[in-house]
C-alpha cells in the first residue's frame, strides 16, 4: 500500500515507531471489536446465517481429533491441535447477520470454545507450563472472547485465564526480544490489558513498566501508557460492576451472579445493575 501524504497522518509511523503503534492498534481493535460484536445471543432480529458446511467440516475434525488425543493423551502435537480444531469449530459456529454483518456468538460457538479451554488446561500441564507460545496467544484472544457477555460467576475465571495465556506468550516474546527479535512491548501490553480487567492491578502495573522499557521511543511509550490508562478506568468501572453484584448476590440468593456482564471496553452494565 502507498504512503499518504505526510500531512494527512495521524502518527508518524516509520522506523521504529510502526510496529508499536501497529500492535496498539491491534489491542484497541480487540476490545472494540469484542465490545461491538460479541453479542448476546438473540440480540439481533435480523437474517442470522451460519456456514453448516464449514460448521460441520470443523466439527468433525475435532471429533477426530477428540478421539485422537484421548487414545494419544501425552502427544503433545495432537493436543494442540486439538485445541485449535475447537477454535476453528467455535469460530464457523459464530452466526452473522446477512443485513448488518453483526455477529453472534451461540451457545454451540460457546461450546466448542469451553471444549478448547478445557484442553487448554490439560496441555499447560503436559507441557509442564512451556506451551507453544502460538498457541497461547490464541487461547488468550479465545478466553477473552469466552469473557464478553459472560456470566458475573464465569467472567473473572475467563479473564484470568486469558491473562495467564498471555503471559506465557508475552514471556516468550522478551526471551526473542533479548535475542535480537522483534519488539515485545505489544503482547507486554495487551498482558497488561488482560490483567487490568481481572482485577490484577499490581501484576498490570508490572506489566506496564516491562512494556514502556521494551521500546526505547517517547512517542510509543507515550502511546502504551493513554491506552493503558483508558483500559484501567474501564477496569475499574468493570470491577465496581462485580462487586456490587456480589453484594446484590447475598440479597438474592446468587442470582445476581448469573447476570451476563456488559461487554468490555464500554459503558455497558452488568445485567440491570447500573453504576451509581
Amino acid at each position: 500500500m502507498a504512503q499518504e501524504p505526510e500531512h494527512r497522518m495521524l502518527f508518524d509511523v516509520r522506523g521504529r515507531r510502526k510496529r508499536v503503534i501497529q500492535v496498539i492498534y491491534v489491542i484497541l481493535a480487540i476490545i472494540m471489536a469484542a465490545s461491538l460484536v460479541l453479542l448476546i445471543p438473540g440480540l439481533f432480529n435480523g437474517n442470522q446465517s451460519v456456514d453448516r458446511s464449514a460448521s460441520e467440516a470443523n466439527l468433525k475434525r475435532a471429533e477426530e481429533l477428540q478421539t485422537k488425543h484421548e487414545a494419544q493423551p501425552n502427544n503433545q502435537n495432537v493436543t494442540r491441535e486439538l485445541i485449535r480444531a475447537r477454535i476453528a469449530a467455535g469460530n464457523s459456529l459464530v452466526e452473522i447477520d446477512t443485513t448488518t454483518g453483526a455477529q453472534t456468538v451461540t451457545d454451540e460457538a460457546q461450546s466448542q470454545y469451553q471444549l478448547a479451554a478445557q484442553t487448554w488446561d490439560t496441555y499447560v500441564k503436559e507441557s509442564k507450563d512451556q506451551p507453544d507460545p502460538a498457541v497461547a496467544q490464541l487461547m488468550a484472544g479465545t478466553l477473552f472472547n469466552l469473557a464478553q457477555g459472560s456470566t458475573v460467576a464465569q467472567f473473572q475465571q475467563n479473564i484470568s485465564d486469558a491473562a495467564r495465556a498471555q503471559a506465557f506468550y508475552a514471556e516468550n516474546a522478551v526471551k526473542e526480544q533479548d535475542k535480537g527479535g522483534v519488539n515485545a512491548a505489544g503482547p507486554l501490553t495487551q498482558l497488561a490489558t488482560y490483567q487490568l480487567y481481572a482485577q490484577m492491578y499490581d501484576e498490570a502495573a508490572q506489566t506496564r513498566k516491562k512494556a514502556i522499557a521494551a521500546t526505547p521511543d517517547k512517542t510509543e511509550q507515550k502511546q502504551i501508557e493513554q491506552t493503558l490508562d483508558s483500559t484501567e478506568k474501564d477496569a475499574k468501572r468493570v470491577g465496581k460492576l462485580i462487586k456490587q453484584a456480589k453484594k446484590q448476590a447475598q440479597k438474592d440468593g446468587g442470582k445476581s451472579l448469573e447476570n451476563p456482564l456488559g461487554s468490555l471496553g464500554s459503558g455497558d452494565s452488568l445485567g440491570g445493575t447500573t453504576t451509581p
